[in-house]
């Protein structure tokens, strides 16, 4: 791969970006030009404020087959979760006119959404401010597949409501849902739709005449709307609008320009020009840090989530949809704030790269020797094992969208702890402190979380909105997959093997041993394969449809879900009454030892199946 940075020389760590405008767009030329072509990205934007300064520039296409290029000023990006501190903003103008108070209870203050009373403590605006209210993942209702599919928020809400799986503000799991909801508090309190309150409250007062929360776009900006793209072959596939079921969460699209007034806002008191949106000790609130999992690393302010690094502190949002990536990131010491978005898949991997580039640059690190291990890591046997992130579906059918968000933590031969994400790639890490860890080839950290000598979870620096639990043996991916393998080998003897052995005593003219029975034993083959049949046919339909597109099952009508767990479901019948007939066919010793083992083997791989999938949920539909 291309270095982006090729050719450049870190400036002085004062040096400000635009303060030489000339140099900081051949940097942002050469970084972008690579980003496009590396990782065939279609198009991009981006905006740089700097003190009083502006820089805004597109690159590439927003439309491929007509050939039109991104126009910073023009071109209206999906900005997906950065559209989250637009909520946050027009809450915190909610808490300015005494409408809200960021400690009160939002279940009590809500009127068109009930809020379950699971736990004692009560979710506040803070709560769901540092993604801390305790409620799990849910994509149904998160995206939609067209317009027809919209409903009102409230209705959304209420209609596709995540159950609470943790008390409010012990961890930050981050929450779509969560933000979602306080864009409804804000919408009922101003007695208006959450669109409006964003149109008067943000767009207007800064004259961002740019953007809309609009789905889809109006006439107006249809034109000039992106496309989104997926990679396809050696050219960039054109993808549909995306409609986002809870607009508060992520359904904002904006030029870059119009984003840069945002940011500049920010660094300058909420005002710009003669539009002010916040009181300056209000923004100061919003800046101001309110949770975090370990003090060692980045935390969550009231909407943004620091993404502090080179010893600057850094404020920031990221966003994605399946096809836009974008950033917002402000660094209010130097007066500096920046936005990005691209088009098109690969800019999930660009992104961090530009973010990289950027401060390599102009926000350097001192120059610091690699560290290296000295000897293992302190408690090296309690830390190693896998963690999986909170940010996943707990009581539902959609449980399974977490299976690959795994950490698996080992430590290597030289004394480096090493992690490694699912089908991703290797880390290596060396202790500073005990429990805290630094990146050897990055700027990341990492601690672990100690609970009365119990190591309980880790946490990364650079994603404060989650925390990874440390998984038991059973519930490790590995474990699971071999299970599942084991089980459905065994299974395929019983469904292919039985028939085939019939096959051929009929081909010989010999007679089975079952032959003339009377007692249940002689259906007892029959039950057992027609239970291996049924999850065959269920891992195998299942298989196919994550492989294709899996929103087939997490959006729309969640019939088409239902149908393919009631396969499932007749497999865990089936397996309960093999159970029975296991026992039967001990008893009555009719059978040969093999044919029983056998027998007793798709059993006992029929109940380790059906523990599996109850343990995803997946044994019948779980809304």
């Amino acid at each position: 791969m291309a270095n982006a940075q090729e050719g450049t020389e870190p400036t002085d760590e004062a040096t400000r970006p635009l303060a030489d405008s000339d140099a900081f767009e051949a940097f942002l030329d050469g970084v972008m030009e690579t980003h496009l072509e590396t990782y065939d990205i279609a198009g991009a934007t981006v905006a740089v404020v700097d003190g009083d300064d502006e820089f805004a520039k597109g690159y590439g296409y927003a439309d491929l087959e007509a050939e039109t290029p991104v126009d910073a000023a023009e071109t209206l990006f999906r900005t997906g979760s950065v559209s989250k501190l637009f909520t946050w903003t027009v809450a915190m103008q909610a808490v300015e006119r005494g409408a809200l108070a960021i400690d009160e209870d939002v279940g009590a203050t809500l009127k068109a959404v009930e809020l379950p009373e699971t736990y004692d403590e009560p979710i506040t605006l803070e709560h769901l401010a540092t993604h801390t209210p305790g409620f799990e993942e849910r994509v149904r209702g998160t995206f939609v597949r067209n317009e027809s599919e919209l409903q009102p928020l409230e209705e959304m809400l209420q209609t596709e409501q995540p159950s609470r799986v943790r008390p409010p503000g012990e961890f930050a799991a981050y929450s779509n849902y969560g933000s979602a909801l306080a864009g409804q508090l804000v919408a009922e309190t101003a007695g208006s739709s959450f669109e409006t309150v964003a149109e008067d409250g943000i767009f207007e007062p800064l004259s961002m005449e740019r953007s809309t929360f609009a789905q889809p776009v109006s006439e107006t900006f249809a034109g000039d709307l992106s496309k989104g793209y997926k990679i396809g072959g050696n050219d960039p596939i054109e993808g549909e609008f995306e409609y986002v079921g809870i607009p508060p969460a992520g359904a904002m699209s904006a030029t870059a320009t119009d984003m840069a007034s945002f940011v500049r806002a920010f660094l300058q008191d909420g005002s710009v020009d003669d539009g002010q949106i916040l009181e300056s000790e209000t923004v100061d609130e919003m800046h101001r840090r309110r949770f975090g999992h370990d003090e060692r690393l980045n935390g969550i302010a009231f909407g943004f989530y620091e993404m502090s690094r080179n010893g600057v502190r850094v404020l920031g949002h990221g966003g994605d949809t399946e096809l836009f990536h974008s950033l917002l990131f402000l660094v209010p010491d130097h007066d500096v704030g920046v936005f990005v978005s691209y088009n098109s898949v690969g800019g999930l991997k660009a992104r961090p790269e530009f973010v990289d580039a950027f401060f390599d640059r102009y926000v350097p690190q001192s120059e610091a020797e690699t560290p290296t291990p000295n000897g293992s890591p302190e408690r090296a046997d309690t830390i190693t094992g896998t963690y999986r992130s909170n940010r996943i579906p707990y009581t539902t059918s959609e449980k399974f969208t977490g299976f690959p968000s795994t950490i698996t933590v080992s430590v290597d031969g030289e004394g480096r702890l090493v992690t490694e994400p699912l089908g991703g790639e290797a880390t290596q890490w060396v202790e500073v402190e005990p429990l805290l860890f630094e990146d050897v080839d990055g700027a990341d950290r990492l601690a672990f979380r100690d609970d009365d000598g119990e190591i309980t979870h880790l946490f990364l620096d650079s994603t404060p909105v989650t925390a990874f639990e440390r998984l038991s043996r059973r519930e490790s991916p590995g474990v699971q997959l071999g299970l599942l393998a084991v089980s459905l080998l065994v299974l395929l003897t019983a469904a292919v093997g039985w028939p085939l052995a019939a096959g051929w005593r009929r081909y010989r003219g010999t007679t089975s041993s079952l032959e003339g029975l009377n007692s249940p034993l002689r259906y007892a083959r029959w039950v057992a394969g027609a239970t291996s049949v049924a999850f065959l046919a269920f891992a195998v339909a299942f298989a196919a449809i994550l492989a294709i597109d899996p929103t087939w099952l997490l959006l729309g009508d969640p019939l088409r879900f239902r149908l393919l767990l009631a396969v499932s479901l007749l497999g865990a019948i089936g397996t309960v009454l093999t159970v029975g007939l296991t026992a039967w066919v001990w008893y009555d010793r009719q059978w040969g030892l093999p044919a029983r083992l056998h027998y007793t083997t798709v059993a006992v791989a029929g109940a380790v199946l059906c523990w599996v999938l109850a343990y995803w949920n997946l044994l019948w539909y779980q809304p």
